[in-house]
């Protein structure tokens, strides 16, 4: 706001002056690309209220002694550890795996996938499922009765549990809590390690199954979670190097 005093006649005169406004500039968001299989799809993320944006947590895991067993109530008894294979608390990333793998590495590719012939199109056979096998990450490094969730367990992780896109620790990721008795996990979004590099880390969420997808001898089963959603029965390339959170009985 301008004031001005004038003069007029031996008499002084206030004008007020209002500044002149200038109309908001709307930045439109940008799309992301999410490879996928043999193809890509583009993925164009939802407009979000204010009271749907990520949200801010502190603490996610009451029990500081990493790794245990977290029971969500679920049908089949299934319990989710509280952090990644190669993890040491719940909002770290852990290891990277290429499916059927037991070891990290720098590389993700058909050329350094151990388990085929240096193509796609050569992937061995391991079976519809590698859950508990030694083919199994999870059971390889934990032992005991922890093992790679099957497709069937991230289905029944979501359908029973209620979805959250929040931050804990300045780390983005997935919170899913129980319907039933309000125990929770949270998964961070760590991406996923295509060659030598990190796609989409605090973007997308991509946890490896042990199952094999039922369409595509190249692919496996994965959890896959966003900003705007989850889907259980997401799939990758099986040479591509994703995260791994454990479940036991």
């Amino acid at each position: 706001m301008l004031l001005a005093v004038i003069s007029m006649n031996g008499q002084n005169t206030t004008v007020t002056r209002q500044p002149s406004t200038k109309p908001a500039t709307t930045i439109p968001k940008a799309e992301k690309s999410i490879q996928k299989g043999s193809g890509s799809q583009t993925k164009t993320p939802h407009k979000t209220s204010r009271t749907q944006q990520t949200k801010q947590s502190t603490s996610i895991c009451t029990d500081n002694n990493h790794p245990h067993a977290i029971d969500l109530g679920l049908p089949s008894c299934t319990k989710w550890a509280c952090c990644n294979v190669g993890a040491v608390k719940p909002e770290a990333s852990g290891g990277y795996f290429a499916w059927g793998e037991t070891k990290t590495k720098s590389t993700f590719d058909w050329e350094k996938y151990t388990h085929c012939d240096g193509t796609g199109k050569t992937c061995h056979d391991l079976g519809s499922s590698i859950s508990g096998t030694e083919h199994d990450v999870a059971h390889v490094k934990w032992n005991g009765s922890w093992q790679m969730p099957t497709s069937e367990q991230f289905k029944e992780l979501t359908e029973n549990c209620n979805y959250e896109w929040t931050t804990v620790n300045g780390v983005k990721g997935g919170k899913f809590t129980s319907k039933k008795n309000g125990q929770s996990i949270f998964l961070p979004a760590a991406g996923r390690r295509v060659f030598a590099v990190f796609n989409y880390v605090s973007r997308d969420g991509c946890y490896w199954s042990g199952s094999q997808h039922p369409s595509h001898a190249y692919g496996a089963s994965n959890l896959g979670f966003y900003s705007d959603g989850v889907k259980w029965n997401d799939y990758d390339n099986r040479a591509y190097g994703l995260t791994v959170r454990p479940v036991t009985k």
